[in-house]
């Protein structure tokens, strides 16, 4: 094991050919969707934007824009709430063109199947080829060993999948390995970064590093990166402990960790991702899915504990929450749609939403088991919504956008009144023995101010969504108050400021909150020795190093 990497120069490639936009006007125009994200917090600018095809491109790109000192924002699918992708000049590098599916892998020691991918390949579309098996594009592509595990795969009986789904299906691969992303199915599967195998990485002078998970491990808290002309650039792991719960605030830092981890979640600050190699799960047969319906807050919150303990007979695939507010928005849109929610109370006050795979084997310890925990906590099957095909969970997801559905509705309607106003959303997660302290604190918080809210989200993983929507200008004030007063008390239990969405340039205070300034300055470090010159996302996660 070694704690060095050797980069890779790459030949210069012929830009002649490469898409570049850069006049102004055709800018602020025809490409206006390219400067923003979907916070819609930032006003950007760019002074070109710049599509390349190829890893070759982008190296030759960056190599002259290092030359040149000009900053460079990267672009995925723009889908992140941050602003990490909204240029402010210079140079925006959009990577849509990277669509390429490139190998096929077979670990037999893990036995685990994996494929790579060029970063613009959208999550959605890499799913749909896995689990079809529909990979013509592979067929004599890569190496003899490649081509091998490729017709294994084929051949398999099973049917295959990537196990993280963020919500977002849209999302690009180099989004959801630069910002880890997560989703439901994290409560089982974890985020994206255990996934992530391998690596390729454009630095911000040219060079290239091809990552493998297992082959460069720290050696006394330091990696060393040796470049094309002999020099060598060391990098140290920042000391402060990351959280014990879902995280995507910050560097990710541990004393023996692997040099691929420190990419993944990166927010794209230290280098170009353009290329991942993720790996595969089979994808489970038998599935139940449940919407459990219960009397109070508490009942459900008792539940999560009661089969999250270690002697739960039920491990869960995920497990979603919907508080009261959100009930309410889901009777209204299901009425208004003429969908019927089964045997939903006019006395809900929560919602479990889960799914957990079973074998013909164990169903019944399964399902009887499911039903001593509902009852324990004043619920049962026969009130609950059930399906055990992948049909019915489609509709229970229908049912489940209803949420946000409807926020989007209500902000962007009070937003032609009120200009300041955006929807507000927490991304906290805490320990598992924080959550219903935690979850107290938010609707006490809010009842005692008569804030508008609705509250959903990953409650397996402690990490609750609160959607503050503000009413007038004044409000949308309170509400980012309200933000660092949760971010704060997250903090105090234990938790991170950004459980999934990031930091980028919207929430650099909270993430200071979390770290703190020591903290800061070490991965302001571990960024100054990648990029010397401060050119890649300047403004993301954190502010530019001053001397």
């Amino acid at each position: 094991m070694t704690n060095r990497i050797i980069a890779q120069a790459s030949e210069e490639a012929d830009l002649s050919q490469v898409k570049t936009v850069s006049d102004q006007a055709e800018i602020t125009d025809t490409y206006a969707l390219y400067l923003d994200d979907e916070s819609h917090s930032f006003v950007g600018k760019a002074d070109k934007i710049i599509f390349p095809s190829n890893e070759a491109e982008i190296a030759t790109i960056m190599k002259n824009a290092f030359d040149e000192g000009i900053p460079v924002t990267i672009q995925g699918g723009r889908t992140g709430l941050t602003g990490a992708a909204v240029p402010l000049g210079g140079i925006a590098l959009n990577l849509e063109k990277l669509t390429e599916l490139n190998y096929m892998l077979y670990d037999a020691s893990e036995g685990l199947y994996s494929i790579s991918a060029e970063v613009g390949v959208t999550l959605e579309d890499l799913v749909s080829a896995v689990e079809s098996k529909n990979l013509d594009k592979l067929q004599g592509k890569g190496t003899a060993e490649q081509q091998k595990a490729l017709e294994q795969f084929l051949g398999e009986a099973d049917t295959f999948t990537f196990p993280v789904d963020p919500t977002e299906m849209s999302a690009w691969l180099g989004g959801i390995v630069a910002c880890n992303a997560s989703g439901a199915k994290t409560f089982k599967y974890g985020a994206v970064r255990p996934w992530v195998c391998r690596l390729r990485v454009v630095l911000a002078n040219g060079e290239i590093l091809d990552i493998e998970r297992g082959k460069v491990k720290a050696d006394n808290g330091t990696f060393v990166i040796v470049l094309s002309d002999g020099g060598e650039v060391e990098i140290t792991i920042p000391t402060y402990t990351m959280p014990k719960t879902k995280n995507a605030a910050g560097l990710f830092a541990e004393p023996d960790m692997d040099l691929i981890d420190l990419f993944v979640g990166s927010e794209g600050i230290l280098g170009i991702i353009t290329e991942v190699e993720l790996g595969l799960v089979t994808l489970e047969e038998n599935i139940m899915t449940v919407m459990a319906f219960f009397p109070s807050i508490d009942d459900a919150v008792n539940f999560v504990y009661d089969v999250r303990a270690p002697d739960s007979p039920i491990k869960m695939d995920f497990m979603e929450y919907f508080g009261t507010h959100a009930i309410d928005m889901i009777k209204e849109k299901a009425s208004g749609a003429g969908i019927k929610v089964p045997v939903l109370k006019d006395d809900t006050k929560a919602i479990v939403f889960f799914e957990f795979s079973f074998t013909e084997e164990n169903m019944e310890e399964m399902v009887m088991g499911l039903e001593e925990i509902l009852m324990k906590n004043n619920t049962s099957s026969e009130s609950s919504w059930a399906g055990m095909d992948r049909s019915e969970l489609a509709k229970m997801k229908t049912v489940r956008h209803f949420v946000p559905e409807t926020v989007n509705g209500i902000i962007a309607q009070r937003k032609a009144q009120y200009s300041e106003i955006h929807k507000i959303g927490t991304d906290m997660a805490v320990p598992d023995d924080a959550l219903k302290e935690y979850l107290e604190y938010y609707i006490k918080t809010l009842d005692e101010q008569g804030m508008e809210y609705v509250m959903w989200g990953h409650i397996g993983d402690n990490h609750i969504h609160v959607n503050m929507l503000p009413r007038n200008n004044e409000e949308v004030h309170q509400g980012m108050d309200n933000y660092m007063t949760f971010a704060k008390r997250a903090i105090e239990l234990g938790g991170t400021v950004a459980a999934e969405h990031g930091i980028g340039k919207l929430k650099r205070a909270f993430l200071k909150a979390m770290y703190g300034e020591s903290g800061i300055k070490e991965m302001q470090a571990v960024k100054k020795a990648l990029d010397s010159k401060w050119l890649i996302n300047r403004d993301n996660m954190i502010p530019v190093l001053t001397e």
